[in-house]
């Protein structure tokens, strides 16, 4: 019910970095972690749920000793609107499976992953108290579908709390508690579309989680150490040079489309 023991080895040190990158700045363990399997051969859907459960434990620790830091409507409708777009990801990730190649797979994370990047490097918001409804929900639905395509929702969330005039440790409590309780929903929604597909990578994931536990505190001692804006400008130079990777791979590889 396991991989073999290369596998998990590439399992551990990928998540593993991972972590010690959302211990440092926050997020992006999602956003690192999942290319880099792609890239390693796994499926996107092997991917989605290894960083699923390797940032469940993390990111349930963080909501439960962040919460005084909260409101209940602050978190009412942004957790609402994920729950109800994690299933319609979910079943993309699924068609996905079904009908692109391996190559393929890794272009469209690429593409997404570029995206991404570039949506965090270039917008610059005009802090404000509170966004309308209408944010909320693009925000939310768009975080929730990537949840569940690839487990990625991250990026939308962290645009969102860069907007608002709330403290770091409030932004981080916000990410931590909306990640953390979308995870019923979408282990569950995983568990629907994909069956017992998942459970080699759940449990594999399983058995490197204390190393990638590991990378966390190692990430929240970097992060003291080092400037918050020299560190994402150096994660955000590791994503680019990942999703470039992806997107050239055709080019480099002798698999077929």
């Amino acid at each position: 019910m396991i991989y073999s023991g290369e596998q998990l080895i590439t399992i551990a040190l990928i998540m593993t970095f991972g972590s010690i990158v959302q211990g440092a700045v926050g997020f992006a363990s999602g956003l690192i972690g999942v290319p880099l399997l792609v890239l390693c051969n796994f499926s996107l859907g092997e991917a989605a749920t290894i960083n699923l459960f390797s940032t469940s434990l993390q990111n349930i620790s963080g909501a439960w000793k962040l919460w005084p830091y909260l409101e209940p409507r602050e978190v009412a409708l942004p957790v609402v609107v994920r729950w109800l777009a994690i299933p319609v990801g979910t079943y993309a990730a699924f068609l996905a499976d079904q009908r692109l190649s391996p190559v393929q797979s890794k272009q469209l994370i690429g593409i997404f992953l570029l995206v991404v990047v570039c949506l965090l490097w270039g917008f610059r918001f005009q802090p404000r108290d509170y966004l309308n409804a209408g944010w909320q929900v693009l925000a939310f639905s768009t975080s929730g579908f990537l949840m569940g395509f690839a487990a990625v929702g991250g990026a939308p969330m962290v645009i969102y709390v860069n907007s608002m005039t709330w403290s770091a440790t409030k932004s981080r409590a916000f990410l931590f508690f909306c990640s953390a309780s979308a995870l019923p929903v979408a282990m569950l929604t995983y568990w629907l579309k994909h069956g017992e597909k998942i459970m080699p990578a759940a449990m594999s994931t399983l058995v490197a989680m204390p190393l990638i536990m590991s990378g966390l505190w190692l990430g929240f001692i970097a992060g003291h150490r080092l400037s918050k804006p020299l560190f994402r400008r150096i994660t955000f130079g590791l994503l680019i040079l990942i999703a470039v990777s992806s997107i050239l791979a055709p080019f480099f590889s002798s698999e077929q489309w």
